[in-house]
């Protein structure tokens, strides 16, 4: 009998409109060939199909991970496993799934403790704040964490892996054409992100955070309209104000 994760797992899988996998199945493995890869299907044939070498290099498997065991569908909820230096076990997921999880992650978070509304309500209020106040710039990541379920991100990675959420953005990181803000960045696990939205103000108080000096993408004026960042503890916290009895 499959246990409760293993079920939660399957319906995230099917949910995503994915198929549901294990590394315990043949799949496919990979040799180093100069300074690339060359990929044996679980049959042993070497893949020269550019498509699914393609998918496979788009992995990004570090090189130093070893075990390394990759799904033949490309429509598998997991599609690698591996070791890495330390030994620990680390997992590449379908984005459509990693997509759904955390939708159901944030999601349940909120409505668990109804407070969904009463969130939306102060968002929507502090939205209409003065122009890059620091309410308003908090109210702002937290639409775009309910809209875009992009991580918050910390410093710490930003600072050692480039690895990126949504509070240690950089200004490239973001476009805004119009009422459209596209996002483009490189997240944990170095899974690179692509997304857009269409949000007309959201799209202006971004405009004006690029506007202002500086890499980072979320900046705010203090009372002294000096330059400041919202950093994730800075949203924790103000979501914890927002949700606490």
């Amino acid at each position: 009998m499959a246990s409760p994760r293993t079920h939660e797992h399957r319906q995230a899988a099917t949910h995503a409109g994915l198929r549901y996998v294990t590394d315990g199945f043949a799949g496919i493995r990979r040799r180093r060939s100069g300074t690339g890869w060359i990929y044996f299907a679980p049959n042993g044939a070497r893949i020269k199909d550019q498509d699914t070498r393609k998918r496979l290099n788009k992995l990004a498997i570090p090189p130093a991970w070893t075990d390394v065991w990759i799904c033949p569908d490309p429509d598998g909820h997991i599609q690698a496993t591996a070791r890495d230096a330390s030994g620990r076990k680390q997992y590449r997921y379908h984005p459509s799934y990693r997509a759904t999880r955390d939708r159901s992650k944030f999601r349940r978070m909120l409505e668990f403790s109804e407070v969904l509304p009463v969130l939306r309500e102060r968002v929507e209020r502090d939205l209409r704040a003065g122009d890059l106040t620091r309410r308003q710039l908090l109210a702002t990541v937290v639409r775009l964490l309910d809209k875009t379920l992009i991580r918050v991100g910390n410093d710490e990675y930003a600072r050692q892996n480039r690895s990126f959420g949504l509070t240690t953005l950089r200004r490239r990181h973001v476009q805004v054409d119009g009422a459209l803000l596209r996002f483009s960045f490189r997240g944990k696990s170095g899974v690179e992100h692509t997304m857009a939205i269409a949000d007309p103000r959201l799209a202006r108080i971004i405009q004006r955070c690029r506007d202002l000096p500086g890499q980072e993408m979320f900046q705010y004026l203090d009372a002294s309209k000096k330059r400041q960042t919202v950093s994730s503890d800075d949203v924790n916290a103000y979501l914890r104000e927002i949700t606490s009895r």
